[in-house]
């Protein structure tokens, strides 16, 4: 089994699904979205997503063996094609919205616009999802041109999520201002209306871009662990799709660059591993990036982290000068326990 054929590829192509189902939805949208900028964004991405579709089409045929292992391949799919190609989300982003009785032509149009941009910027979070596990996938696979193919890709939806955000909080308060009577008479007025159609919209687009991250770090955590030693990759395609409660680092969000390097020193590499995940794909700084390099190595022996210090005592009443030496080292870098790192010192003169 090996990791080109049997997760690289149907990786690749999970990718081309996800931008496949972005154009036809987009498609969809355009016909019944006005010309300007939303409309003119759409078209762009479009054709940029065709284009990198196709090349990515071309490295699949160059990587593919002439005989792989279907059966496989097919078992360790990262994200199932049904799950991703479909114009019709299973979430039912702006239900609430489109339920509504509506009132007046430019009223329904508004809202209409609305869950069209609420929906684009659901199905294109997937997409930018499906990219990340890839990318991941393919730096374990080390093929760096698949890897800068998606990562082509994820920043051209990157910046049109950055787009669609304004287009939604744009089409929210246009829904406002055409509710603007009502509001003003049972709902403490204009402004207050359109803050809170505002707030709605984007709450749902931060659900939407949870749920399709999560969806896509359950199955590509799910294809990478038929894996052997996948593991760590699938960590840190877990922590690019993590909610920020699901960090080991509680209020991540809040903290500073200097207040999370002091945490990181605790926790052991596989969170580590997740931790690393979470802030490539969101702040990407680079003192929390260059804090987890330094962190990063193998644990003196496995469960290493896990162990209380009796435990790892009691290892190394019998540990020989080299494991000393990396209990030693390991230590310093990490938790800096005094008791650990006397016990390891005195080994390695024995």
């Amino acid at each position: 089994m090996t990791v080109t054929t049997d997760v690289l590829i149907p990786a690749l192509e999970d990718a081309c699904e996800a931008h496949a189902a972005v154009i036809d939805r987009f498609r969809s949208d355009m016909a019944r979205t006005p010309d300007g900028p939303h409309r003119q964004a759409l078209e762009r991405h479009v054709a940029d997503a065709q284009d990198h579709i196709s090349r990515i089409d071309d490295h699949v045929s160059d990587i593919r063996p002439r005989s792989p292992l279907r059966d496989a391949a097919g078992t360790v799919r990262t994200i199932a094609k049904g799950t991703v190609r479909t114009t019709t989300l299973p979430l039912e982003i702006g239900a609430s919205i489109a339920g509504r009785t509506l009132r007046g032509r430019h009223e329904a149009d508004e809202r209409r616009l609305l869950k069209n941009a609420e929906d684009e910027y659901a199905i294109t979070s997937r997409a930018v999802a499906a990219c990340r596990a890839g990318e991941s996938i393919a730096a374990q696979a080390s093929d760096g041109e698949a890897a800068r193919l998606l990562a082509s890709l994820r920043r051209q939806d990157e910046k049109l999520l950055d787009a669609l955000k304004d287009s939604v909080a744009e089409h929210a308060r246009a829904v406002a201002t055409a509710d603007g009577g009502r509001s003003e008479e049972s709902d403490g007025g204009l402004t207050g209306a359109a803050t809170r159609v505002v707030r709605t919209a984007v709450g749902r687009l931060r659900g939407a871009a949870q749920t399709g991250g999560r969806q896509t770090a359950r199955t590509a955590t799910g294809a990478i662990r038929k894996v052997p030693g996948m593991t760590g990759m699938a960590k840190e395609v877990q922590g690019a799709a993590a909610r920020e409660d699901d960090l080991p680092i509680s209020d991540y969000g809040q903290l500073t660059v200097s207040d999370i390097t002091q945490r990181l020193r605790t926790l052991p590499q596989d969170e580590l591993t997740v931790v690393e995940g979470y802030e490539r794909a969101h702040a990407n700084r680079a003192g929390v990036l260059n804090a987890i390099e330094r962190l990063r190595g193998d644990q003196p022996w496995p469960d290493y982290d896990t162990m209380s210090l009796d435990q790892i005592h009691r290892r190394l009443k019998t540990a020989d000068s080299a494991l000393a030496l990396q209990t030693l080292d390991y230590e310093r870098r990490h938790r800096q326990r005094k008791s650990v790192i006397n016990a390891a010192r005195q080994r390695t003169t024995v």
